[in-house]
């Protein structure tokens, strides 16, 4: 049986019976607070080396920072898995309270930490917690943390990446493999028709396949060739294709819509041959009027 400490009713304390369960209670907040205290103390050791960083190194490379971030990551981490994440965040948000730093309740535990150890202003701490925040949605160890940001060409590129929303990164997504159908299309097409642009000549730079000419529309589908562009950069051919392939993607929703509608037309047209009251009585107003 276990004891513990209770009040006698008088302002005094007396040994009281503990019961099982309270004592398994007892014990895992005990271990909880044990698991806050290591991460409090390993938060403020990471602060103390943020300030060597910042002293010593932060002009001359990234290479500590991102050290610093992926410690950070660890910590995180370790207290998800010591299950004393709420805890531990809480702590940390009472102690920037005491230096004068506010931060709201619907601020992401991770950005709380980051600004905790980094004691930085919400841009810079958000700036930061988005990039582990990216890692984290790649699986991304904390030990691949450094290659990860370099590959992805820096905190700040890493940032806006993990910013946009999912429709946008679907959008982008479309256009690079629409382009690569691009590219494709057009290194096999037959030609719509050869000319000859006298005293033309063009210089194609980083492996560049296309040329560009200057034409002026005269409507009805026809064109004036005028110059060709005498250097065709990839930056050109980029953004060419890119405007080929949006046009793509257009084209492949105006057709998917007409199918659609062809469908719902010969559907509709079914259903009012042998049209029935209960038939009528079900049909959208789209159907009837289509009828």
């Amino acid at each position: 049986m276990k004891v513990r400490m209770v009040s006698d009713g008088k302002g005094g304390k007396v040994i009281g019976n503990m019961t099982k369960t309270q004592a398994n209670a007892l014990g895992k907040e005990a271990s909880t607070q044990m698991h806050v205290l290591k991460v409090i103390e390993k938060a403020n050791a990471l602060s103390l080396e943020r300030e060597t960083f910042e002293k010593e190194e932060l002009a001359r490379s990234n290479k500590a920072l991102y050290s610093i971030l992926a410690k950070i990551y660890t910590l995180f981490n370790d207290a998800v898995n010591d299950k004393c994440i709420k805890e531990a965040a809480k702590a940390m948000r009472e102690q920037l309270k005491q230096r004068g730093v506010k931060v709201q309740s619907n601020t992401p535990a991770l950005t709380c930490f980051v600004r905790f150890i980094f004691n930085s202003d919400r841009k810079r701490a958000y700036n930061y917690a988005s990039t582990l925040m990216a890692a984290i949605d790649a699986e991304v160890k904390p030990e691949n943390l450094a290659a990860f940001i370099e590959c992805g060409n820096g905190v700040e590129e890493i940032k806006k990446t993990h910013k946009m929303k999912d429709e946008t990164k679907q959008q982008i997504d479309a256009v690079n493999t629409a382009s690569n159908d691009v590219f494709d299309t057009l290194r096999t097409m037959r030609a719509v028709e050869t000319v000859l642009m006298p005293n033309a000549s063009v210089d194609f730079s980083d492996g560049v396949e296309f040329a560009f000419i200057i034409a002026r529309s005269i409507g009805n589908g026809e064109f004036e060739l005028l110059r060709a562009v005498p250097k065709s950069t990839k930056a050109m051919q980029t953004a060419a294709v890119k405007e080929l392939a949006k046009n793509l993607i257009d084209e492949t929703a105006k057709s998917k819509v007409e199918v659609k509608s062809k469908k719902l037309q010969q559907a509709t047209e079914k259903v009012v041959k042998k049209i029935t009251l209960k038939d009528a009585a079900k049909m959208t107003m789209k159907e009837v009027e289509m009828a």
